[in-house]
């Protein structure tokens, strides 16, 4: 029912399913959206998603009814929304590029260089993936 928009930080957004596995969807920086599958179904989604912070987190949050007024009034803000979908979509294909078709080294090798990406600090002595990942 919620629109959030991380401002700073980083967050793991993850499913339970129902055999009980929980898998990672999505690891998310500053200015990535979540929960925008409310504005699609108008009311509370039947999927549900567990969102863990990985570091300090500063986000926004509005109501999807809320937001969708506000695109309604501003196309810039849908526009907006737009940009933030666009990323998450290209997110999500880096990943399923980086999980399939490839040896267990290879696809470690690929999420690492997307992590260093993503969420690398850079120093003198190289980039550190500052994010607690099992």
């Amino acid at each position: 029912e919620r629109v959030y928009l991380i401002r700073r930080g980083a967050v793991r957004l993850s499913r339970v399913y129902e055999s009980g596995e929980e898998i990672t969807v999505a690891l998310l920086r500053e200015n990535s959206l979540f929960g925008v599958l409310s504005l699609h179904t108008g009311h509370r989604s039947d999927r549900f998603y567990h969102s863990i912070a990985f570091t300090r987190v500063e986000m926004i949050t509005a109501p999807a009814n809320s937001v969708l007024r506000a695109i309604e009034e501003d196309a810039s803000v849908g526009l907006l929304l737009l940009q933030g979908l666009s990323s998450r979509i290209l997110q999500t294909e880096t990943m399923i590029e980086t999980l399939t078709h490839r040896d267990m080294s290879s696809r470690l090798v690929s999420f690492l260089m997307v992590l260093c990406r993503d969420f690398g600090v850079a120093s003198e002595k190289g980039i550190t993936i500052d994010l607690r990942l099992s």
